[in-house]
């Protein structure tokens, strides 16, 4: 059943306004009272406007200072509640040495300091997050204060409200009075029996420099005061039950936050954690335990974890999450206050098993559950967003702050002294360390520089957009804690920031003057009075919002347990869904906007269908196990960045080869896996039985190449398909005939044997291999790509067409002088061709892309093969393009590519106007192949390599820019010299994105793919009508796992399937909608038939052979 409950509508003097539309007109004028460009949603206001003159103070001493206490700038917090009930949102700050402050909202944005007489002010401790919840369920607000600091007393503070304005301090009487370095604390109802209980995020003091195996040794064994701890609610007060819970652990805690995230209608946790400490994703098993997935459920994570929101920032139902850390935004503070490259550091973490860590900011993109255990998977897409690199930030909100109906993004940043100055800590290093007298003078004389906070306006479609000034939001200073809260009941989100040594910031929204909005309260029957955990559905028009209900959020802050719903200029809302934590639901349908909605569970029921509705079946579900027999590639390893420091990524690793064929003509597909060096091979065979693998011993007794590709053909003319392995890698350059390619002899009973002298010793780093008869002879010639010259990237490699001059029984190939074009020496860094008819004269023509190429045509005349590039493409298409696949798109009857490059989702960024350089030479004169990559940073090009990466390629670096300062603000031509580059070999890039290229009127048009196809680079494309509409659809997958460690590596791809029109156009369907989700890092994707079943097998470097089912 389902019940409409009333709506209450207050007036201004006890704090709730509702706003009803009466008219149409009335909507267009509120929405276009002043133009856009006009329009400022926020205004900043002083200490004398609202009475907050909260100061976060430090006062640095000969015992407390940076030196004694490396955490003494982690700031305060704020929390954000009607702790009166008088329907105005107060707010309570926590001070490091200064008394904390509770501040009673009289309206208007005008408060009143009542912290005396309300008792909470606290004590000589050292105060760190705070939340307020109704912790023991009689319907008023308490707030709870962790607790931190150098000296005692460590154990947190509990203020409970006594319903008249004054508080009760009872922490130990309700067990709660933790005795560890406390962070934040976070109450939810873990067990779901109607009350809050409490995990409590903590932080042991740990010498920044403590390598990894000091980390894994705690973990071993934490003891109470450095483990986090869980507080079950019994009723009569909390009980530890972290053991019961399997949660014991160690770690560097910054932030626990709340969110169900595989919707299972449990509340999980996140706990974002300092240095070498991995995250903990804490899957909420039902039970009263937890188990931890944080390697299962994301491909990297944040180094530095700070504070994380929680929220469905894309409206698609499922909670995605952001994390902040330390990465900086401009170039002079990147190279000035960057950490040197440290690649012993981050792969002992990784080694550890700890996690893939990286120092940048992670917006983690829900993709859904894909396993039977229950397990979310999340994509980390911060780089296409813009929202990576934020300095030393602290606290993310995501907040719909001007009420269009996407979630914005604020992080408050700042670190009150450059405590990663590399040359002032080097100048202590030289000096041989500090006297203990005088560690209050470098304490105090640590460069300092305030910076803004950020705030992103969500634009749609994964792209933020900086709005500071835009929006008139704007504070120079140390940002910490800080929350969202309509404080003036006018439907908009005011921001609020503990700031240090200076009073917290007050910004007054004004965006519900243009836009509408929904306030949304709860009433609950249980202890849990205010719906901590509930969920809210908000459908208008096209768009429906989640939300659920959690409060601490950010960094050491906690929201007010109210829900905001911007709605943008929509008149009356469709449906509002409440689901209450124990699973009852409530509707409203046709409801207005700009109100608020208080939600009583009296008036909710369980569904009446309490089973869960068919889901559609997807297109592509995963193989059954049992169907394909386990292989897993495992590569060798070579640390490739000793022949050249400064490589973008290794060359080592674009295996394995993945090939398709019926090798027995029997009618059954079979499939070939190559291996990495000394691995082997595999041939797998079908029979109406099922698959097996054929182990050959010419497998064996090549198991010392690397195969990264492979075809089946005929190359004897007797009816069978033979096998031709591409051999490549970077590690070969002392053993080049490990480079020559193979070629397999199929005795027409599916067996091989290795032929000798049938093909030219090319001694090539291959890339791919494709067969076709290009002469029209009636035998299949080869197209072989060249990829590289082992230690001398970026080096172009020649590519090679040969010639099928052999007999039955006698196969033999030559380079094919008289077709191959002269430009296939030194070509490029191939990496995937297209062989196709572009230009619809029945012959079949040759589209080569590679790293640092353009997209080369490649014209097969009665003369030979023609380049036609320049009659074709008009513009400068040089990028890192990694795969190419043809078909009619548009149905215009001639042949369009889909073509997969480096994606948006990189360090690496490219425009016409800033494009991404790189320089290759000898520029020390050492006799080794120096690489130089440039970047564009606010308008100049840069280095990208700092100091200390660049100096260990080029030594002198460091006698020419004597500190990190000096290099900080150098431009590529100051570093290197103009002349020098010059000189140089030369390449650039404008744009990272995989493209859609429309063949029209004889010339290629470039597309760029939706951006949901930009997550990553796309390494592997087939083309097929997958969906059965009549249209060609592709499907994509990729990732880059190769990258050097201050590079994040490229691996936010889980494939991707692009539903096309036939028109040209592309749909890309989330994997939750199409099934296609194929993470890792994949190097092949072959069709495959399996009797009447269609698969497609994805070869991964390092990894599993994975199959989809085609339903």
């Amino acid at each position: 059943m389902t019940f409409r409950i009333p709506i209450y509508s207050k007036i201004l003097a006890i704090g709730l306004v509702v706003h009803f539309l009466t008219s149409c007109a009335e909507t267009e004028e509120k929405q276009t009272a002043e133009p856009e460009n006009d329009f400022k949603i926020f205004e900043s206001l002083n200490a004398e406007a609202t009475g907050v003159s909260f100061t976060n103070a430090l006062t640095e001493n000969d015992s407390l200072n940076y030196f004694t206490y490396n955490y003494i700038y982690m700031g305060g917090g704020v929390a954000a509640g009607d702790i009166n009930n008088d329907g105005l949102i107060d707010l309570y700050f926590t001070g490091n040495q200064v008394q904390n402050k509770l501040y009673l909202n009289k309206g208007n944005l005008q408060f009143e300091d009542i912290t005396m007489p309300a008792g909470v002010g606290g004590d000589e401790r050292w105060y760190t997050g705070v939340t307020m919840a109704d912790i023991n369920g009689d319907g008023y607000l308490d707030i709870y204060c962790s607790v931190s600091g150098k000296f005692e007393p460590h154990t947190n503070q509990l203020f409970i409200n006594n319903g008249n304005n004054t508080f009760t301090e009872k922490a130990s009487e309700y067990g709660l009075a933790d005795a560890g370095h406390s962070i934040q604390a976070t109450f939810f109802d873990y067990d779901k029996d109607g009350d809050l209980d409490m995990y409590q995020a903590n932080y042991p003091p740990t010498k920044f420099s403590s390598p990894t195996w000091v980390y894994k040794q705690y973990m071993r064994d934490p003891t109470d005061l450095q483990t986090d701890h869980l507080y079950e609610n019994t009723g009569d007060g909390f009980v530890d039950v972290t053991d019961q819970a399997g949660l014991r652990s160690y770690n560097l805690s910054l932030s626990a936050t709340i969110g169900d995230l595989n919707n299972d209608g449990w509340p999980d946790i996140y706990v974002s954690s300092d240095f070498n400490s991995p995250d903990l994703m804490y899957i909420n098993n039902g039970d009263g335990s937890f188990k931890e997935v944080i390697k299962e459920a994301t491909a990297q994570t944040a180094f530095y974890g700070m504070g994380v929101d929680i929220a469905d920032f894309n409206n698609d139902g499922l909670l995605d999450f952001f994390q902040a850390d330390m990465d900086a935004k401009i170039n002079r503070r990147k190279k000035a206050n960057m950490a040197s490259m440290n690649a012993d550091l981050f792969w002992s973490v990784v080694d550890a098993g700890f996690h893939y860590q990286y120092m940048h900011n992670c917006m983690q993109l829900n993709n859904g559950v894909f396993n039977t255990e229950g397990i979310p998977d999340f994509s980390n897409i911060s780089r296409i967003t813009g929202t990576s690199s934020t300095d030393w930030s602290w606290g993310p909100l995501f907040a719909d702050f001007d009420n269009d109906g996407l979630k914005d993004l604020f992080i408050s940043n700042g670190t009150r002294r450059e405590i990663n100055d590399n040359d002032y800590f080097n100048r202590i290093e030289e000096k041989g360390g500090i006297a203990q007298d005088s560690l209050l003078f470098w304490s105090q004389n640590i460069p300092e520089e305030k910076l803004d906070n950020f705030m992103f306006q969500n634009k749609g479609d994964y792209a933020f957009e900086k709005a500071n000034d835009t929006w008139n939001i704007s504070f120079k200073g140390f940002s910490n804690g800080g929350i969202y809260a309509d404080l003036d009941n006018d439907g908009d989100l005011e921001l609020v920031t503990n700031n240090i040594d200076d009073p917290a910031s007050i910004f007054e929204n004004k965006a519900s003057e243009r836009s509408n909005f929904l306030r949304v309260k709860f009433k609950g029957n249980s202890a849990n009075t205010m719906g901590v955990g509930n969920r809210v559905y908000v459908t208008a028009g096209d768009t429906i919002q989640m939300q659920e209900l959690t409060l601490t959020r950010g960094f050491q802050s906690s929201v007010a347990p109210v829900l905001y719903f911007g709605l943008n200029n929509a008149e009356s809302i469709d449906e509002i869904r409440v689901v209450w934590t124990n699973g009852k639901e409530q509707k409203l349908t046709n409801t207005k906007v700009n109100q608020e909605l208080i939600f009583e569970e009296n008036n909710a029921a369980m569904p009446e269908n309490t089973i869960n509705p068919p889901q559609e079946e997807r297109l592509f579900t995963q193989a059954d196990s049992t169907v394909f027999p386990q292989f897993k590639h495992v590569e060798n390893t070579y640390d490739d960045f000793k022949d050249q420091v400064l490589l973008p990524h290794k060359m080592s690793e674009f295996g394995p080869a993945l090939a398709v064929g019926d090798v027995n003509n029997d009618g059954l597909e079979d499939y070939y896996v190559g291996g990495a060096k000394d691995e082997e091979a595999a041939l797998f065979m079908q029979t109406t039985n099922g698959i097996n693998r054929v182990d050959l011993n010419v497998f064996q007794s090549d198991k010392g190449y690397e195969d990264v590709d492979a075809v089946f053909f005929d190359a004897d003319g007797d009816g069978f398909q033979d096998l031709y392995v591409v051999s490549g890698g970077y590690e070969f350059a002392k053993k080049p005939q490990l480079l020559n390619d193979r070629l397999y002899l199929n005795d027409q009973k599916g067996n091989f044997k290795a032929v000798a002298n049938a093909l030219p010793k090319l001694q090539s780093s291959g890339s791919k291999v494709y067969a076709e008869d290009f002469d029209g002879d009636g035998k299949q010639d080869l197209l072989v790509l060249g990829r590289q010259i082992p230690g001398k990237y970026p080096e172009p490699a020649s590519s090679f067409l040969l010639k099928n001059t052999g007999t039955t029984g006698k196969p033999r190939f030559e380079i094919d002088s008289e077709m191959q074009p002269e430009a296939f020496t030194d070509l490029g860094m191939a990496t995937a061709a297209s062989v196709s008819d572009f230009n619809q004269d029945g012959r079949a023509d040759i589209v080569i892309v590679g790293e640092w190429m353009p997209i080369r045509f490649f014209e097969n005349t009665t003369n030979g093969f023609v380049e036609v590039t320049n009659d074709l493409l008009a513009e400068d298409t040089t990028g890192w393009w990694w795969s190419i696949a043809s078909g009619d798109f548009d149905g215009d009857g001639d042949t369009d590519y889909i073509l997969g490059n480096n994606g948006l989702n990189y360090k690496y960024k490219a425009s016409k106007e800033e494009p991404f350089d790189i320089y290759a030479g000898d520029f020390d004169n050492n006799e080794n192949e120096d690489i130089v990559l440039g970047y564009y940073n606010d308008g100049k090009q840069y280095p990208l390599r700092g100091r200390q990466c660049s100096s260990q390629q080029i030594p002198g670096i460091k006698q020419k820019f004597k500190d990190y300062a000096s290099f900080s603000e150098a431009t590529l031509d100051e570093v290197y010299s103009e002349k020098v580059l010059n000189s140089s070999l030369h390449y650039q890039v404008k744009s990272f994105a995989s493209i859609y290229l429309e063949n029209k009127n004889g010339k290629m048009v470039v597309h760029q793919l939706p951006r949901a196809a930009q997550l990553s680079s796309v390494t592997s494309i087939l083309v097929e009508d997958f969906n059965k509409d009549g249209n060609l659809d592709a499907v994509l997958a990729g990732n880059l796992y190769q990258s050097e460690i201050e590079t994040p590596r490229n691996d936010a791809s889980r494939g991707v399937f692009l539903a096309g029109d036939g028109k040209g156009n592309f749909t890309a369907l989330r994997p939750a909608e199409s099934g296609i989700f194929i993470p890792g890092d994949v190097k092949n994707l072959k069709r495959y038939q399996l009797g009447d079943e269609t698969y497609i097998l994805a070869a991964k470097n390092s990894d599993y052979l994975q199959a989809l089912k085609l339903n």
